[in-house]
């Protein structure tokens, strides 16, 4: 097992180690880029190959020439003497075996490319003899001694390529390294910045940290949106660019200020041999396809390095890239890319370019960036394009104050636009005044409408027909907006209506861009609206519909978190994430867009699932940083809801009879959408349920009345399963009904419960039980449990009680099988609590007095307390309910 400071590589080891040990093997070369952690892993090996004599070695390029001076260790001084190979092999095989007295021996070299020939013979004479074995790394294997090449050649050598770390590993590795729980956000920025590497993330955590763009909040470290880190010296500290020729860092600054390039492009730039040097150590990556493009390995790096490049060198790049007219225009099609360069190397930029590169910035969901960039082009600022752009990008930091001033310049310019500029404005208006907490929300839509309808009427007056069409795809675009509000409100019939309007005027053979971002809206309005207005199934076909449009679609980062975040809400509260999972895995690998597995969203799902699980403190543990996260950057108003969850945990984990409910207080997150306020607001009253049930309760049951009357019975199914949970029998016949009209796995369990509670029969809890245990919701195993053994208690059902407790136990896991809870233990009292183990251990009443200098009547008034609460007869039946591991 690897040692607890061993962090991401533990797959690696056990794959070295297996190799290792495998029959008629040598041994083991790692071999990897520079920093990617090749001589932690060997130090690693050396802990678990204790057993063995293991020889150090470290090759050296200053000594790369020097006949064995690798060996000295074991000979001091020999590589000061001519000495011929067969003395030397002799002299060291005698040192060997003495200092391993009968131990296996293994040659451990770390950096083997740098290891002198002599050495490299006399260590291949000992494995090629089976005398020894050998673990070695390298960065480059071609350049490794021929010994080592030929044994891997043979079959005898395994190989071991070390890749960059994954995102869960890299994970992993930046909190052993802080210490503390930290966001997603923070660990995919320094994951990018360091492309994988362990070294380049250690320095870029080091320099994230110096320069204030990971911040400690709370328990926890986030990033700080907006921020930056600007400098040579963070440059120059990514081992990455270690050791580069100077051809081949004037590479590594040319594909950094132009993105990436296309390959033949680039090798008519460059020489081959320095692209080929610089892939094998990992620097750049071609990503492969029609066209293969060559791109640094590191996101964060090539901005650092395009930001930090002196004018002079940006200016001669871009002389070096016009002589190749081909690769000009590949790069100016990429205007966030090609504008960046022209601002860097003091050139002049045109508004049309300008404006382009903020949309670009924009649409990837990089605003800070948009901002920045707009803010460094004064000579853009009176183009009302540009101060669309500022507005968008104001409002995607949540800078509400720069979106409004951005907002008042459009509208007082307001007969200088043109439709598709005061269309896109009034769009903006409408978000603005949902962040800004305002009414008549639907006031900006239908004053787009009324401008685009005039507009219609005038070119059909007019005769330009070839305006029409233009003007149709802005209404699309507005009554998107209507839905969306609707979606917002939470009138999901309404949603359907508006779709179903829009549906009629689409044209579904129409392609481009802007087609598919409408298509890939509106699915994602028309998947939401089904789940929550009990059409599952349907939902469910028609969200493999929008997983083929995200996978085929070239659109905005915005468009693409909006409609997963929609969709995965939806399914989230439905009890329906991991159909979620599974139909739309795959989406969102990159890091310019989500995916189910990554956001706020999905650590919510994890954390509810463990609480389901009762692991409650580890739900918490894991929402921390999610939360805190949230708190600095909430685009799309997750806040309330993951707050939510956070404060039900924190309940759970306090001592009932500490007083203390929930952190009750909600957190207001800026536009949050009805469904994700609904929901937090739900598990907000299932934290105060702990402290104040029956009022909890009668409140659960008043949401479910509201729920229906929106139409929503899928929310109002979830609150009175709540309420059934607590204890309100008088919602059982309600929750029957409800659930008797609805689809999936939260109607099953509604119905199991509400035909449990109704027929009272023992067989009924023990199946819900069951059922529970299957989803490893074992909350809900206890819930079972406890309202099973309170129904026959009141029927005198002995024997159906005895078969719930002991069902109980056995569906449980090991961990939950002697908690209080599974037979009411936690009525009891401590005095009670000992005298009922004294007892179910066999002990007479007269012992037990004896033992606690008590009277016997006084235990027989204890006993009377633990059979009455307990509900058992006998101490036989006492011995039953009380875990083994409770008794002396």
């Amino acid at each position: 097992m690897p040692s607890a400071h061993f962090v991401g590589r533990t797959a690696e080891l056990e794959a070295l180690i297996r190799v290792a040990r495998r029959p008629g093997s040598v041994g083991v070369a790692v071999i990897g880029a520079p920093g990617l952690g090749k001589t932690t892993l060997l130090n690693e090996a050396h802990r678990v190959l204790a057993h063995a004599y293991i020889i150090r070695i470290r090759g050296r390029r200053a000594f790369a020439s020097v006949p064995y001076h690798a060996l000295d260790l074991l000979l001091p001084g020999l590589s000061e003497r001519v000495i011929h190979p067969a003395l030397a092999f002799s002299a060291i095989s005698d040192r060997v075996r003495a200092n391993a007295a009968g131990r296996r021996v293994v040659f451990s070299i770390d950096d083997a490319e740098h290891l002198d020939p002599a050495s490299s013979t006399l260590i291949g004479q000992f494995v090629s003899g089976n005398s020894a074995s050998v673990i070695l790394t390298a960065s480059d294997f071609a350049r490794v001694d021929p010994v080592f090449m030929g044994l891997w050649r043979a079959s005898s050598l395994g190989r071991l390529d070390l890749a960059p770390l994954t995102f869960r590993e890299a994970g992993s590795f930046v909190r052993a390294e802080l210490g503390a729980p930290v966001s997603r956000e923070a660990v995919q920025a320094l994951w990018s910045a360091g492309g994988g590497n362990p070294q380049a993330i250690r320095a870029a955590l080091t320099t994230f940290v110096q320069g204030g763009v990971l911040a400690r909040r709370g328990s926890s470290w986030v990033l700080l949106p907006g921020r930056r880190v600007i400098g040579r010296e963070a440059v120059e500290a990514s081992p990455l660019l270690e050791c580069l020729t100077r051809a081949q860092r004037r590479v590594v600054d040319l594909v950094a200020l132009a993105g990436s390039l296309r390959w033949r492009d680039l090798a008519q730039l460059a020489d081959t041999r320095d692209l080929d040097a610089l892939q094998d150590a990992g620097v750049i990556v071609i990503e492969a396809g029609v066209e293969p493009r060559v791109s640094l390995a590191a996101a964060h790096l090539a901005e650092a390095l395009a930001d930090t490049l002196a004018v002079d060198e940006a200016r001669e790049l871009h002389r070096l890239l016009l002589t190749r007219p081909a690769a000009a225009a590949d790069v100016a099609a990429r205007p966030a890319h090609h504008v960046r360069w022209l601002v860097r190397a003091g050139l002049p930029v045109s508004e049309a370019s300008g404006l382009a590169a903020a949309a670009a910035l924009n649409d990837k969901g990089r605003h800070a960036d948009a901002d920045a960039l707009i803010t460094s082009l004064p000579g853009l600022v009176d183009s009302y394009p540009v101060v669309l752009q500022s507005m968008v990008a104001s409002l995607g930091q949540g800078h509400l104050r720069g979106a409004t001033a951005s907002s008042a310049r459009l509208l007082q310019a307001t007969g200088l636009l043109t439709i598709e500029c005061s269309t896109a404005h009034l769009l903006e208006v409408a978000r603005l005044r949902r962040l800004q907490f305002l009414d008549r929300l639907s006031e900006p839509l239908d004053r787009a409408l009324a401008q685009l309808a005039l507009c219609r009427e005038r070119a059909e007056n007019s005769g330009d027909a070839a305006r029409l069409p233009a003007l149709l795809r802005l209404q699309r675009r507005v009554e998107i907006g209507q839905a969306d509000l609707a979606s917002f409100e939470g009138r999901y019939g309404s949603v359907l209506t508006i779709l179903e309007g829009m549906s009629k005027g689409s044209d579904p053979r129409a392609s481009g861009r802007e087609e598919h971002e409408a298509r890939i809206s509106t699915q994602a309005l028309l998947v939401e609206a089904l789940a929550l207005q009990d059409q599952q199934d349907a939902a469910l076909e028609q969200a493999l519909v929008l997983a083929r449009e995200l996978r085929h679609a070239d659109v905005s980062r915005r468009v693409v978190d909006e409609a997963l975040t929609r969709v995965e809400a939806a399914f989230l509260v439905v009890g329906r994430w991991e159909d979620a999972v599974r139909i739309l895995e795959g989406l969102g690998d990159s890091p310019d867009t989500s995916s189910p597995r990554r956001g706020p969203l999905a650590e919510v799902a994890d954390a509810l699932a463990l609480i389901a699980q009762d692991r409650a403190r580890e739900a918490v543990d894991l929402l921390d940083p999610v939360v805190e996260q949230l708190r600095i950057a909430d685009a799309q108003g997750l806040l309330p809801l993951a707050a939510a969850v956070r404060s039900y945990g924190q309940a759970l984990t306090r001592p009932r009879d500490s007083g203390a409910g929930g952190v009750l207080e909600p957190e207001s997150g800026q536009g949050s959408a009805w469904i994700i306020r609904r929901a937090a607001r739900h598990y907000r009253l299932l934290a105060s349920s702990l402290t104040n049930p029956e009022e909890t309760a009668r409140e659960l049951q008043e949401r479910a009345a509201m729920d229906l009357g929106r139409g929503v019975k899928v929310l109002a199914l979830t609150t009175l399963t709540s309420c059934v949970r607590l204890g309100h029998l008088e919602a059982v016949e309600q929750l029957a009904a409800v659930a008797g009209t609805l689809e999936g796995p939260l109607a099953r369990m509604g119905q199991l419960l509400a035909r449990a509670l109704t027929v009272r029969d023992a067989h009924f809890f023990i199946a819900g039980m069951e059922a529970a245990a299957a989803t490893q919701d074992y909350r809900l195993v206890l819930d079972f449990s406890r309202l099973g053994c309170e129904a026959t208690s009141r029927r005198d059902d002995r024997a159906g009680l005895r078969a719930i407790q002991r069902r109980t136990r056995e569906v449980l896991p090991v961990r939950l099988r002697g908690g209080d809870t599974v037979a009411g233990l936690e009525l009891l009292t401590a005095r009670e609590r000992e005298i009922a183990e004294l007892a179910a251990a066999g002990s007479s009443n007269r012992a037990i007095a004896e033992r606690m200098f008590v009277s016997v009547r006084t235990v027989e008034g204890h006993l009377y307390q633990v059979y009455t609460k307990v509900k058992v007869r006998t101490r036989a039946e006492l011995a039953e309910v009380l875990p083994p591991g409770g008794r002396p």
